[in-house]
């Protein structure tokens, strides 16, 4: 019980903490929000008029693929404290933009932010600049090179070959990958041209858009390039971050320890340990029918990424259930000669039919700790609010990991069951990168590790039976996968 209130108190005082310092992330900012045809755009402004009734440099900032312009906020935060005006789109098929995604719509979304920002009251259309992430970097690098007048441009771990080759290409143009990214969009990144290239220290795909020296490596590239002078050399790379951070850390320690503080003292039933090596043996093979269902759906649902996770889920996930009932022995009355023995679960019991309160209670497990993951995300990472055509995808893929948790969880009981869950993990980037899954999926992976990893979390302390936490894990791992991820055109 201790435990589980000094984990309550501790959860509080992050949560606190974190709520605070969304508080204080957007303070001397002034943000508007604003739709280019069918663009949705955050504009970012210090407070009150340029100095001297001057006209403000102009920043378009965007995301990657399956980023948005929330996740770009950080740049928001740096530049507009140093006196920039700064516009964060959210490009087709991303965050609030329900088109469709091809490249030409992307290059035509951001065509009419350019215009749009340029006719701004405030903007000086003379400076202007764009900053790009991953597929964002391949837009802001083609738009440069189509548009002499804009004055700087800088390609944030850029992956696509071809925008990279252009010739001529942007103007004042500063490239930058970070050290633990792939080597294509290391070698990618080299060959652009840029006037200066820059392999940020210590961090991946994600990272780099939060790390210090990016900000600062962007800040004063466009300061030079734009004749800038901040009065306030501000740099605010995890200025959200970090409260996005204490805020899932501390939800998830609020709720682990209501959990904990709700569980009985008796210890919970062992898991069957008969044939052990046979399943030991199905968690190996599932792979298998996993890669196999993950290839035939990729083209199946409108992203090849959600598509090729659906279907590996579910067919690793159909695998083990299939194990768990082949390895499930026949239940037996007992024998005067073989009496029941106490240290073995009742079959009879395990298997009965779980009554409407528990089955409450799993609602509500799901509804905390979705709240605890998903929310944090959305307001200290990314857009993860369900829009377009196609939000039916959440619940497939939430099916899919509801399959594979069960399957684990029947087959092997827990703990064990955590740790095969998480190995059924770590084909998903192989397999990305020898071609048989959807190359993007070696840069989402170790997110989604983390948020099967959450799950393991949540399931450790809410104990048995195994099913309660399934649509909680369901929920928290599939939400933000789908939703993130483009409706491609």
């Amino acid at each position: 019980m201790l435990r589980a209130r000094l984990t309550l108190v501790l959860g509080i005082v992050l949560l606190a903490a974190g709520v605070a310092g969304f508080a204080t992330a957007g303070r001397g900012l002034r943000t508007t929000s604003v739709h280019v045809g069918t663009v949705p755009v955050e504009l970012v402004r210090p407070d009150g008029a340029a100095a001297g009734g001057a006209a403000r440099p102009v920043v378009v900032v965007v995301h990657g693929y399956a980023g948005s312009g929330r996740l770009m906020r950080p740049f928001a935060d740096t530049l507009a404290r140093r006196g920039y005006l700064v516009a964060l789109p959210d490009l087709a098929g991303h965050g609030a933009n329900p088109q469709r995604l091809t490249e030409a719509a992307l290059d035509r979304d951001l065509a009419a932010v350019v215009r749009y920002v340029r006719g701004l009251p405030d903007a000086d259309p003379a400076r202007l600049a764009l900053v790009g992430h991953s597929m964002g970097a391949a837009a802001v690098v083609r738009a440069g090179a189509a548009d002499r007048s804009i004055a700087a441009t800088v390609a944030i771990s850029i992956g696509d070959d071809a925008a990279a080759a252009t010739r001529p290409g942007p103007r004042h143009l500063l490239a930058m990958y970070g050290a633990f990214e792939p080597s294509g969009i290391a070698s990618t990144t080299e060959a652009t041209g840029a006037e200066r290239v820059v392999r940020v220290p210590l961090v991946e795909h994600i990272g780099v858009l939060f790390a210090d020296r990016t900000h600062h490596e962007t800040a004063r590239w466009l300061d030079r390039a734009l004749g800038h002078h901040p009065q306030r050399p501000v740099i605010a790379a995890k200025g959200r971050l970090v409260p996005g951070g204490l805020s899932l850390v501390g939800g998830l320690l609020i709720l682990i320890g209501a959990l904990l503080s709700g569980r009985t003292g008796a210890a919970p039933a062992p898991p069957d340990r008969d044939r052990p090596g046979l399943r030991v043996g199905a968690v190996l093979v599932a792979p298998i029918p996993g890669e196999l269902a993950g290839v035939a759906l990729a083209h199946a649902l409108p992203n090849t990424v959600t598509g090729y996770l659906t279907g590996y889920f579910a067919g690793c996930g159909a695998a083990l259930v299939a194990a768990a009932l082949l390895l499930r022995r026949p239940d037996h009355p007992a024998r005067p000669d073989h009496p029941a023995r106490p240290d073995r679960p009742d079959r009879t019991a395990r298997l009965a039919r779980p009554s409407a309160a528990a089955l409450a209670r799993a609602g509500l497990l799901a509804a905390a700790a979705f709240a605890a993951v998903v929310l944090p995300v959305h307001a200290g990472l990314t857009d993860v609010a369900p829009h377009g055509p196609d939000w039916w995808v959440v619940a497939l893929l939430a099916l899919a990991v509801a399959a594979l948790l069960a399957g684990a969880h029947a087959l092997l009981g827990t703990p064990w069951s955590y740790a095969a869950v998480v190995a059924l993990c770590l084909p998903m980037p192989v397999a990305s990168l020898i071609g048989v899954a959807p190359g993007f999926l070696a840069l989402i992976s170790p997110l989604v590790l983390v948020l099967v990893g959450l799950h393991v979390a949540v399931c450790a302390a809410a104990g048995r039976p195994w099913w309660r936490t399934v649509l909680a894990g369901a929920l928290t791992v599939a939400w933000p996968v789908a939703v993130v991820l483009p409706v491609l055109g």
